[in-house]
């Protein structure tokens, strides 16, 4: 399974044109996935409503709750980062791949380097 951040999710348009390798694992019969955090700040946009159907269509219902067990993860992981303000939301949505046994696809790999060494598995773009 793939877990998808938000500016994954906002490139899929141009990635399905490119048949970047993301998409073509999927295609491929590997799952989509996003937690509701990441679904949250994608649909906050500014989105055109075709980014939206295709979004939902690429992931198949995936849209995945936060759960107690993530916030318990969650907090435990922006602890272990030095509990750095802008990694709250960042930790949140790392938990939710990360309990999901997922791998995790990103543009701003920079932000979620820091949950690397705490089990996070990156795609590199």
């Amino acid at each position: 399974m793939i877990h998808f951040d938000t500016n994954a999710l906002v490139a899929l348009p141009l990635w399905a044109q490119q048949g970047h390798p993301a998409i073509s694992r999927v295609l491929a019969g590997e799952a989509a996935a996003v937690s509701a955090v990441v679904w949250y700040e994608f649909l906050a946009g500014p989105l055109a409503p075709d980014e939206v159907a295709l979004a939902r269509a690429f992931l198949q219902g995936r849209i995945l709750p936060i759960t107690e067990d993530d916030a318990e993860l969650a907090a435990r992981l922006f602890n272990a980062t030095g509990r750095k303000r802008g990694l709250k939301t960042d930790a949140l949505i790392a938990a939710a791949a990360l309990r999901a046994g997922a791998e995790f696809i990103t543009l701003n790999t920079a932000d979620f380097a820091p949950f690397v060494d705490q089990g996070l598995r990156l795609v590199v773009v």
